[in-house]
């Protein structure tokens, strides 16, 4: 038998403060967090109940009975009427079960009726969904209570915090209004389609609160055997408290993100300053020998001066405006950069080496050439534009020498040039690129006019945000015109499949033919383009052509006839408002309008007729005798029976392709959305492309690539491309800064 132990990686929590200062701290961390749980609660709930309308319209458009639909759509009229108590009522109920988790009162076993076990087994359904969607996140949450309350036995609401509780809150908030169990199950199910599934973000940003603190900025959870006789052991401890020990540093290959740095600035200026002033040393594989050793005052004899050093330094930064080619560029390491420098130094001296480089300048080099070595590594950048970055390196170097901040000010002027030119270049792969061209003017300027003055890099600054601001917005509007073209191209196939849909075996008269198969597509394309397909734009088309269709149909029976009757009036004024607003010829339309009340008139009077001549004669089996209203002829029965079979066959169609385009869709990772970046595989026999991902069909499980220029370059299948993602064909491209990943990437090696 196993069970999940934590094992914690922790900062000191204040273990020198006084008693009371803890007191504190803990108490400002716990009123942030359970603050910050009730802000986006609430803004959740009151997103959820904004949107219901649209939510539930689509739930209507998909309910599997005309009676669901119909619940749905009183369920958006009750919602607009009780809104304002569901809000009030759940702000109340979620504060009340932080109350009463912070009182310790244990729940009583109670009978419960049939009603009140349905809602249970609704709220254990949304539980588990929630766990399986951010359980992780959640019980790390637990994990850091758990830990505060050990170190300062201070009884924390903890409870409080899980998304049981959560969602029992919203239970309770559902009994100050008078609905039936039917619209309370319906409403936990929008509850947790719009709110309980989604708070992944806000458990993650409560446990950040924590990890800013700097508590517990790493949890690893491990297995423990509990038959082992340690285990068996009552008295013993060792399976029941935590086994804490401290963890200063993120591994950077596991975060990727601009936030895996250590915990705060100071501790990254502290850490860098001990290093770089002789107090700590380091030893370990790739780890350069200057970090190996703590500097003593024989270190200060017999060494170049700092200012002998710059200038051997300029020299050689000089040189690399003179190289052509960037084959060997990186190879221009610290070990190279050391001794080019020594050479330079015996040169002076007609060759004899007679002192060296101190300990300490020694470190500066090699803790930038570090830094260099992890970007030549880092696959967000592509190798041209990596082997400009490695340009950059002396330069840098003589930076940091004169100015150790360059490691803990965000925006100083050589980091930020850094992460301008990987900005700027993140697309380009061809050194003929007009982007690549300016980045390489940019960098020459740096490297034959930069010295001691750090306005260099302050120009460059300029000149790449500059550059980026230009490039994005020409980017921006390509994307925009493709973008335009290949959703209008799509709206029309989307379009067309939905009156497939609605139309197939459907009779339309010759005289409404224009309206229906002309105007109403033209105007779903406009709504798809403007809206999307989730929008109640579209939504409202698409019902309003069905119930057209079907008051269409040739008349039958009373029912048939009762249904035009009730419906043609506001049908006939909710197609004239829904054409009004497109941009189609005016006259037209209103002529399409007569002609749709000329039609309904005359199906009303043709059966209305019927019904005065032959009053007691209609039954079910007598409606085929009625005379229905269409200009074309009455097909057989063996053809009306092929028309039916070919409908049922094209709508399973349809409907298949539908299916199998979800099935892709849901093949691509979670957290794939447009603007993201990859290395797209273009096949074997052709290089890798760095593309942005501009669009995603989801009707046709289509994926729409575009370069750095906003221009289309590639479309991709998406079950394809989640396979090529599985197999590392494509590689998503990481969006960090690249001295921040470098920086990081040192520091943790460093630190292990």
């Amino acid at each position: 038998m196993s069970a999940q132990i934590h094992t914690l990686k922790t900062g000191d929590l204040s273990k020198n403060k006084p008693a009371k200062k803890k007191v504190e701290l803990i108490d400002a961390l716990i009123h942030n967090v359970f603050n910050r749980l009730n802000v986006q609660l609430l803004q959740r709930v009151s997103d959820m109940l904004n949107t219901a309308d649209s939510s539930l319209s689509t739930l209507a458009e998909n309910a599997e009975s005309e009676e669901m639909k119909c619940k749905y759509l009183n369920l958006v009229h009750i919602i607009r009427s009780e809104r304002g108590n569901i809000d009030k009522a759940f702000f109340i109920a979620i504060n009340n079960k932080i109350k009463r988790d912070e009182q310790s009162q244990d729940d009583e076993l109670a009978l419960v009726d049939e009603d009140e076990m349905e809602e249970m087994v609704a709220i254990t359904t949304m539980y588990s969904n929630a766990m399986n969607n951010y359980g992780q996140e959640v019980d790390n949450l637990e994990a850091r209570f758990e830990y505060l309350e050990m170190s300062s036995n201070k009884k924390l609401s903890k409870n409080s915090i899980d998304p049981r509780h959560i969602c029992e809150a919203f239970q309770t908030a559902l009994k100050q209004i008078d609905i039936t169990l039917d619209y309370k199950l319906l409403l936990f199910r929008l509850f947790d389609m719009e709110v309980s599934s989604r708070l992944g973000d806000m458990y993650r940003s409560l446990n950040q609160l924590f990890i800013d603190a700097g508590i517990m900025p790493e949890i690893v959870y491990t297995a423990k055997n509990l038959d082992s006789a340690e285990s068996t052991d009552k008295n013993s401890k060792s399976d029941k408290e935590f086994q804490v020990r401290e963890a200063r540093y993120y591994d950077p290959q596991k975060n990727k993100s601009s936030n895996f740095i250590p915990r705060s600035q100071d501790e990254i200026s502290y850490f860098i300053s001990q290093f770089m002033n002789g107090f700590t040393s380091a030893k370990g594989e790739g780890i350069p020998e200057s970090f190996s050793t703590v500097p003593s005052d024989k270190d200060n004899h017999n060494c170049y001066s700092r200012n002998d050093l710059m200038n051997a330094l300029s020299k050689l930064q000089n040189k690399l405006t003179k190289v052509k080619t960037r084959a060997n560029v990186e190879k221009l390491d610290a070990e190279h950069i050391k001794r080019a420098i020594m050479a330079d130094m015996g040169s002076s001296n007609g060759g004899a080496i007679t002192r060296k480089v101190h300990l300490l300048d020694q470190r500066s080099i090699d803790f930038v050439g570090m830094m260099f070595t992890a970007i030549t590594n880092d696959e967000s950048i592509s190798k041209i534009i990596k082997n400009l970055l490695m340009l950059l390196q002396i330069p840098v170097i003589k930076a940091a020498m004169l100015d150790e901040k360059l490691f803990t000010q965000e925006n100083h002027p050589a980091r930020s040039t850094l992460d301008l030119v990987s900005k700027a270049g993140k697309g380009v792969t061809e050194e003929e690129d007009h982007v690549f061209i300016k980045l390489e003017q940019i960098v020459n300027s740096i490297l034959r006019e930069y010295d001691v003055d750090i306005a260099s890099f302050e120009r460059a600054v300029d000149e790449l945000q500059e550059l980026i601001a230009i490039e994005e917005e020409v980017a921006a509007e390509n994307e925009r015109v493709e973008q335009f073209e290949i959703i209008k191209s799509h709206a029309r196939d989307v379009v067309l499949t939905e009156m497939r849909h609605v139309t197939t075996n459907k009779k339309v008269p010759k005289s409404v033919q224009p309206l229906v198969l002309k105007h109403w597509p033209t105007m779903m394309c406009n709504r798809y383009v403007n809206h999307g397909k989730e929008s109640s734009e579209w939504l409202l088309s698409l019902m309003l052509l069905k119930l057209l269709m079907k008051c269409l149909q040739p008349i039958n029976n009373k029912s048939q006839w009762q249904l035009l009757n009730d419906n043609h009036e506001p049908l006939i004024e909710a197609v004239n408002d829904e054409l009004y607003e497109t941009q189609q010829d005016r006259e037209e339309i209103d002529a399409q309008i007569t002609a749709l009340k000329q039609t309904f008139m005359k199906m009303l009077d043709d059966y209305g007729y019927k019904l005065v001549e032959e009053p007691e004669t209609e039954a079910p089996e007598q409606t085929s005798t009625a005379v229905p209203y269409v200009e074309e002829e009455n097909i057989d029965a063996a053809n009306e029976e092929l028309a039916e079979n070919e409908h049922d066959a094209e709508i399973a169609r349809i409907e298949e392709q539908a299916r199998i385009a979800r099935e892709k869709i849901s093949k691509l990772p979670s957290d794939l959305h447009p603007g993201a970046w990859f290395q797209i595989f273009n096949g074997d026999d052709k290089p890798v492309r760095r593309l942005k991902l501009s669009i995603v069909l989801t009707e046709v499980a289509k994926l729409i690539f575009v370069d750095c220029h906003g221009v289309k370059v590639i479309e991709k299948d998406a079950g394809d491309f989640a396979r090529e993602l599985e197999n590392e064909q494509s590689k998503f491209i990481a969006d960090h800064s690249t001295f921040e990943h470098a920086l990081g990437t040192v520091i943790h090696k460093l630190a292990a």
